[in-house]
């Protein structure tokens, strides 16, 4: 295999694994200032002040569980760290 061939590859894995860890990463941030905002809501409802309805925002926790799949976050890292190996490989066929 060409040296080319090979940092086209690691190209390719590095844009694949940034695009698998943007998406997951914002999903879990989508999550994670749902359950804040649930908690803070909650927390503003418990106050003595408190006027009107109380309203009860349960099972966030069930968002964060499912936020917290792995598959894609270890693929994304996987990629990023198969595309620094090629890299590195290219490297050393240029140089030997």
């Amino acid at each position: 295999m060409s040296v080319e061939s090979i940092k086209i590859i690691a190209a390719i894995f590095s844009i694949v694994g940034s695009a698998i860890l943007a998406f997951r990463v914002t999903g879990i941030l989508s999550v994670l200032s749902l359950v804040a905002s649930t908690h803070e809501v909650n927390i503003q409802q418990l106050m003595p002040n408190h006027q009107g309805d109380i309203y009860n925002f349960g099972n966030s926790t069930a968002h964060v569980e499912k936020a917290q799949k792995k598959g894609l976050l270890i693929t994304g890292f996987a990629l990023i760290i198969i595309s620094g190996v090629l890299q590195l490989v290219a490297l050393v066929m240029v140089n030997a």
